[in-house]
């Protein structure tokens, strides 16, 4: 019986441990992918155009020309799954795009919708603030170029990284806040 309760304890910490490591997250894999560049390149021209102060009260006018200072300080962006397929909690299997700039410096990984089967992984390059490729396991390939527009992870590439720089920066995108009116000395209050 002692063995039969050390190893129902031992098997489910021994999955969950041994998991990550015999199940990784995909990585990108090594296909060159024009398509791919041209559909993300579209997915950033778009969140850029929405970048309208008319559409957007509250954004500065230059909001769209900053957002674009922004994507040339890019130099390359990976998008992954947060967990491997065997992992339990498959729900809370997160896409991250993980950016590294033109100086090295390698962003906090950004977070976005779930992950799943169908999410594509790849490694987009940039220059000049544009994508010039993209490399990919060729999974993208099992799905037409309308299914591949329209999954979530690349529907959404261009507004996920905008909105990762709006919360870094947001004096690219938003007027200054109004100055703070000095402290009141309640103590005139008791007097």
């Amino acid at each position: 019986m002692a063995v039969g309760v050390v190893l129902a304890a031992a098997l489910p910490i021994t999955y969950l441990s041994l998991t990550p490591l015999l199940a990784p997250p995909a990585e990108p894999g090594d296909l060159s992918s024009p398509t791919l560049a041209k559909v993300l390149n579209e997915s950033i021209d778009t969140a850029v155009a929405d970048l309208d102060p008319k559409k957007w009260p509250g954004l500065i006018p230059e909001a769209a020309a900053n957002s674009r200072v922004f994507l040339r300080e890019v130099a390359e962006v990976v998008a992954r799954c947060s967990k491997g397929p065997l992992e339990p909690n498959q729900k809370y299997n997160r896409m991250l795009f993980h950016l590294v700039g033109v100086d090295g410096f390698r962003y906090e990984p950004i977070t976005s919708r779930g992950c799943g089967e169908d999410s594509l992984i790849f490694r987009a390059t940039f220059k000049d603030g544009r994508i010039t490729e993209v490399f990919t396991d060729g999974r993208e390939r099992r799905h037409s170029l309308e299914e591949v527009k329209h999954l979530v992870n690349i529907r959404e590439f261009g507004k996920v990284l905008i909105s990762s720089d709006k919360q870094r920066h947001p004096e690219r995108y938003y007027p200054p806040a109004p100055p703070q009116a000095p402290p009141r000395d309640v103590s005139k209050d008791w007097e």
